[in-house]
């Protein structure tokens, strides 16, 4: 006899394929995630490590020749144009008295005036501030030795820095974002799958007839989530797949920084992402048989995918360490996902315990929610 969850995962997923709009929700985000990340790290490495000058104003340069000369040494010169409509303008101001405070060894005054919350000019101030310093530093080590001192007395400290950081290391800072997206997409993918499989049934009054099928209520809700997380896990498959392809042609070599998944850790990764794929798929399952209708289900669930994304951003800006993260569902894929891009030795015992707890809790939740379709309200949606 032939194994009833295998007949409902195969009539789910068969309805689910033919459905484009699911599969294009499958497909989308795991597709424009990444791509829009990418982007956005494209814009951040060239504002990085942008060679160009910074072309800004400079009124009073004829009071301090030998600081202009050092700023134009630089890369920081005169603005010859006009500023563009929109960009808020970067002028350096040199008092009229700067040579006779040098003279008498008083703070010469120069004025920085700019937008200091302009994103865009962010780095560009800090190129001014940083070439600015290094002139004052270098007259208050020639004003020492004109007096006899050596200028090492004001440095009672000299701390020489040994980075160990690798490559990967470096990656995982910066690529911690995109590894989120890759855990997300297993709870975008699957999630229309999900609503229409459960709310989507039972508006077209379909859900009735299953359940009247030979098949206890447990094995129709273990094929539901089967089927919903097979489009959860092509989501994290497309994630996994597209991202190194996305990031190669990233300059991520001009910080320092490369991004290398061989199969072995890809595989590696999309193991780690199947009791996951379960997880959400059993959540979104649970809230939208709560639901009343199939929209009500959407905007619960909506607001549902808020957790995830809450709980590994917190995790990921908030830089938390306790031990326990590596146990838990969702945060123990993050940091074994992190421990990879880092290239450091897996903790597989971690690894096990946090797949172990997923799965738990998704079998529980589809144990729970067989257990809500005995009831009618749950079954009609009253």
């Amino acid at each position: 006899m032939t194994n009833p969850v295998k007949i409902v995962w195969r009539k789910e997923l068969k309805d689910a394929i033919r459905d484009k709009r699911s599969v294009m929700a499958a497909m989308s985000y795991a597709f424009f995630g990444p791509l829009l990340m990418a982007v956005a790290f494209y814009v951040m490495i060239s504002q990085l490590t942008d060679p160009s000058d910074v072309e800004i104003d400079i009124q009073g340069a004829e009071h301090a020749p030998a600081l202009i000369e050092h700023l134009n040494s630089n890369g920081i010169v005169q603005r010859e144009k006009a500023w563009a409509a929109g960009q808020q303008p970067i002028t350096l101001e040199v008092d009229e008295s700067w040579a006779e405070d040098l003279a008498i060894a008083m703070p010469a005054k120069v004025t920085l005036t700019a937008d200091f919350s302009a994103t865009k000019q962010r780095g560009d101030i800090n190129r001014i501030e940083r070439a600015i310093e290094s002139y004052a530093n270098q007259i208050a080590y020639i004003r020492l030795q004109m007096r006899g001192l050596d200028p090492r007395v004001v440095r009672p400290i000299d701390m020489v820095k040994h980075d160990t950081a690798t490559k990967g290391s470096r990656a995982a800072i910066l690529m911690g974002s995109v590894l989120i997206f890759i855990l997300l997409s297993v709870f975008f993918s699957g999630m229309n799958v999900a609503i229409d499989i459960s709310a989507g049934e039972r508006e077209r009054n379909s859900l009735e007839l299953l359940l009247s099928q030979p098949l206890n209520a447990h094995q129709l809700v273990l094929g539901k989530a089967l089927a919903a997380s097979s489009f959860a896990i092509f989501g994290g498959v497309l994630s996994v797949i597209l991202i190194p392809i996305i990031f190669r042609f990233l300059p991520l070599h001009n910080i320092g920084i490369s991004l290398s998944l061989d199969w072995t850790m890809m595989v590696l990764i999309v193991l780690m992402l199947v009791p996951l794929a379960l997880f959400a798929t059993a959540l979104q399952l649970f809230v939208s048989f709560r639901a009343k209708s199939f929209k009500e289900a959407q905007t619960y669930i909506s607001f549902l995918l808020m957790l995830p994304m809450l709980a590994v951003f917190g995790v990921e800006f908030a830089r938390l360490k306790n031990p326990v993260l590596y146990y838990l569902p969702l945060t123990g894929q993050h940091q074994a996902l992190l421990d990879i891009i880092k290239g450091e030795s897996l903790q597989w015992l971690p690894i096990g315990i946090s797949a172990l707890s997923t799965l738990l809790v998704s079998w529980l939740l589809i144990r729970f929610i067989g257990r809500m379709l005995a009831s009618e309200k749950v079954v009609f949606g009253l």
